[in-house]
């Protein structure tokens, strides 16, 4: 009953193994899956929003250097030079600051979706880059300010400017570029870092996509040699089933059933090549009083010992069996019983030589061939164990045929 167990436990533990795996397999397929519509979605915000709102900053901070120079130049020209030029500044600080106020708007707009990002470290550094784009815009409409203010008294008073007028706005304008590079360069250190995060984060599903499937593969390792141990004791169990269908598990030769199925086999064969058989029955002489003196474990060594000589003195094609109790059968295909008679004698004087036992166990043979009057297994069969019973009434350890 031990095998059936652990066949039963082996059996659950395959199916818990498989039911583990599908479910392994479907959670990591769907964390899978939100993991890379997460870096989908990070990806999304650095290419289509971190790096536009660098691009946006470069165009601003080349104007602020634009204005630098004009208002450098600007006190450095002669009063009749300067008139000339003043309408034109003027019209082009106004464009230039109409430029500044729509990409600054622009800016604030890319900047309003990323200041409510799912992703905290995004809130916070936008949050931070919001607050210096206001204080740039605050300064720089100060600045625009203060510059038309200075070109409408210029062209109403055609008075010089002060230097130390254009020496502050100059330091301004100044102060405002580099602002504005200051925040170019944390939106790039920002999208620098973004872009490196997603791929550390792109490197780490690959690492536990990689290390899931070889833990799954270990998993569906053992699985399959659970299986194969299965297998391998199911065939086991088989062989055996199929033995003790066929075999007498004393003697190991062939029990009743398959010794008859064999037995019609060569019958048939028998019939078709129109060849002798010849069909022996025998059993031994005072065996019960083996057992009723001896125990039934010395019976059982007389036993095997006379099924071991008949497995050693029959012929390749000839096969035997085990009836029950102390008779046995041989049947001798292509032989006729005189033969078979030669063969029986033999076993006879093989198993009275080597009976060590000290009692009076022999073996007694009855000899029958298929002719007419016994086509059947029946019938043979009855004519030999008449054999068998006139043998007995000779005085028994003979071989008598009909």
């Amino acid at each position: 009953m031990k095998f059936p167990e652990n066949h039963k436990k082996k059996n659950k533990l395959i199916f818990l193994l498989a039911s583990v795996i599908a479910i392994l397999i479907l959670v990591n397929g769907a964390f899978s899956y939100w993991q890379m519509n997460q870096v989908k979605a990070e990806f999304y915000e650095v290419a289509n929003k971190d790096i536009p709102l660098v691009a946006e900053l470069f165009p601003l901070i080349d104007r602020q250097f634009e204005q630098t120079l004009l208002i450098e130049k600007l006190h450095q020209l002669e009063p009749i030079h300067r008139n000339k030029v003043v309408p034109i500044l003027k019209n082009s600080f106004i464009r230039t600051g109409d430029r500044f106020s729509q990409t600054t708007e622009k800016l604030q707009s890319m900047l309003k979706p990323m200041l409510q990002s799912p992703r905290e470290i995004t809130r916070l550094k936008m949050s931070k880059i919001d607050q210096l784009l206001q204080q740039i815009i605050t300064e720089h409409d100060q600045y625009q300010n203060q510059v038309l203010q200075m070109i409408s008294h210029n062209v109403e008073s055609h008075e010089a400017y002060p230097p130390e007028l254009i020496t502050l706005l100059t330091e301004e304008e100044k102060d405002l570029t580099e602002e504005l590079i200051s925040l170019r360069d944390e939106l790039q250190r920002f999208t620098q870092n973004s872009a490196h995060a997603v791929e550390r984060h792109e490197a780490q599903i690959i690492k536990g996509v990689v290390i899931f499937t070889l833990f799954v593969f270990s998993l569906g390792t053992i699985m399959l040699m659970l299986i194969s141990q299965i297998m391998k004791s199911r065939e086991k169990a088989i062989e055996k089933i199929s033995y003790f269908a066929n075999y007498d598990p004393l003697t190991d030769l062939y029990n009743r059933r398959h010794f008859f199925e064999e037995l019609n086999q060569a019958l048939s064969q028998a019939e078709d090549q129109e060849t002798p058989l010849s069909l022996c029955v025998c059993d031994l002489d005072h065996f019960k009083q083996v057992n009723d003196t001896l125990g039934h474990l010395a019976g059982d060594n007389i036993l095997t010992s006379f099924a071991e000589i008949l497995r050693n003195n029959i012929r390749k094609g000839d096969f035997v069996g085990r009836f029950g109790g102390d008779e046995f059968v041989i049947c001798f295909p292509d032989t006729t019983s005189e033969e078979a008679a030669d063969i029986t004698e033999r076993i006879r004087q093989c198993f009275q030589d080597a009976n060590t036992l000290k009692s009076s166990v022999t073996s007694t043979f009855g000899i029958a061939e298929l002719n007419d009057l016994t086509r059947t297994d029946d019938m043979l069969l009855e004519k030999a164990d008449q054999a068998l019973y006139k043998a007995k009434e000779n005085g028994r350890n003979c071989v008598h045929w009909a």
